[in-house]
């Protein structure tokens, strides 16, 4: 295969590496070198090699347009319905009219950058010129699999810093207000789809989807296995998010919702005279349990009990109340991420970052008084929260003679009486 050095001023070489010929035109790979002539040297006969492997095209690869249009027809089998649409939105109104026309094998880094420069110029928010970079990163991440891109451009941007935003999470006294608001307004439905997601931690459209096959009472738990999406009015039952099936324990107090909601649809089926679908939806509004609640009426009823209740809150901050309250109670981000149908719980970690750190101030603590909690004041006045000698000395004596109800290690983490983030 042949390849040649070209001089572009000191210490600049230009490499080209010969690949055929297209429609009676020479096809040439090209790359610019910085460095002395032994380095342009050693960056042709890399780029020799990468083409002789496929691993950068050979002419002409099509448009940027083009990759993407591609690309999202190979990704939609494995996306939701709603992902997918999220998607073609943003190519179509802001990636498609600004770079669709450029040839896929001269996209740069630069050129990115200026892209979400003037998203940002018009208006949009980092979080949203953010989520253009991750397409972009995915699409050109993909060419280079095909081998139709020798590297990802968009390794060589730089998209705006996402500024950390803690999730908000309604207390524990609200949530039992909007289920008892529910209750007096006789609405089972909004009563189950509170309490299923503040003890499950599922999605909304995870919950509008469940049937009441989805629960093993002799087990206690609940199949989370599909997800319930409306997209331009039509709504369709597909995969979780993550695709994957999940079983989540359920206890007593949610089975006793969950069985209230289950005699409220039979009675409401017997009034009007209708008959029980073969599988009824838990969160219907129909008598005969056949249609379920859409994601959006869910949350709008919700909304309503909430500004009564005189407080803003969202149906997805019951999801958030789920995971913080699992992870302020002493529970794994493991389990607490396959509770949420977390396929990564680095995930976990990253949303719920806030209170684990309120975890880990109250295990400093805890640790503190365990280590240093014996040792002799410098300063009452500096210290007032250190135990006074006769109460350490009394502490000491009860655990010499009731070793065995005193918890050590994580058992006294347990024990401590943590509080809902």
């Amino acid at each position: 295969m042949r390849g040649v050095i070209e001089a572009r001023g000191p210490g600049c070489w230009r490499v080209r590496v010969f690949t055929g010929r297209e429609n009676g035109r020479v096809r040439w790979v090209s790359r610019t070198v910085r460095g002395g002539k032994r380095a342009a040297q050693d960056a042709l006969a890399k780029l020799t090699v990468e083409v002789q492997d496929g691993q950068v095209v050979a002419g002409h690869a099509g448009s940027l347009g083009d990759l993407l249009d591609r690309w999202l027809d190979d990704i939609s089998p494995h996306r939701s319905g709603y992902t997918m649409k999220e998607y073609r939105r943003l190519v179509e109104r802001h990636i498609k009219p600004a770079l669709g026309a450029q040839r896929l094998d001269r996209v740069s880094g630069q050129q990115l950058d200026r892209f979400y420069r003037a998203l940002s110029e018009r208006g949009l928010s980092d979080a949203s010129v953010s989520r253009h970079h991750f397409l972009l990163h995915a699409a050109l991440g993909r060419a280079v699999k095909w081998g139709l891109l020798g590297s990802n451009p968009a390794d060589r941007a730089t998209p705006p810093p996402l500024p950390r935003s803690d999730v908000s999470a309604p207390e524990v006294s609200q949530v039992q207000q909007l289920l008892a608001a529910a209750e007096a307004d006789k609405d089972s439905v909004l009563a189950a789809a509170i309490a299923l997601a503040a003890v499950t931690g599922a999605r909304r459209g995870e919950l509008c989807a469940l049937r009441w096959s989805d629960i093993d009472w002799e087990k206690r738990t609940l199949r989370v296995a599909r997800s319930l999406t409306v997209i331009h009015e039509e709504v369709t039952e597909a995969p979780t998010k993550t695709h994957a099936k999940r079983l989540v324990a359920i206890d007593s107090a949610l089975g006793a919702v969950l069985t209230k909601r289950q005699h409220d649809q039979h009675d409401y089926a017997e009034l009007v005279g209708a008959s029980p679908a073969d599988d009824p939806y838990i969160l219907s509004r129909s008598a005969d349990g056949a249609t379920p609640c859409l994601p959006n009426g869910l949350t709008a009823a919700y909304r309503r009990t909430a500004s009564k209740l005189g407080f803003a809150s969202h149906f997805h901050e019951l999801r958030h109340f789920s995971a913080t309250t699992a992870i302020a109670a002493g529970i794994d981000v493991r389990t607490v991420a396959g509770r949420l149908g977390h396929a990564d719980p680095s995930v976990t970690l990253r949303v719920y970052a806030h209170a684990l750190e309120q975890r880990d101030r109250e295990l400093a603590g805890f640790l503190g008084s365990v280590v240093l909690g014996a040792l002799d004041p410098v300063s009452p006045a500096d210290q007032p929260n250190v135990p006074a000698r006769a109460e350490l000395e009394a502490r000491d004596k009860r655990a010499k003679v009731e070793p065995e109800t005193q918890p050590t290690g994580w058992a006294a983490l347990s024990s401590l009486p943590w509080t809902a983030a």
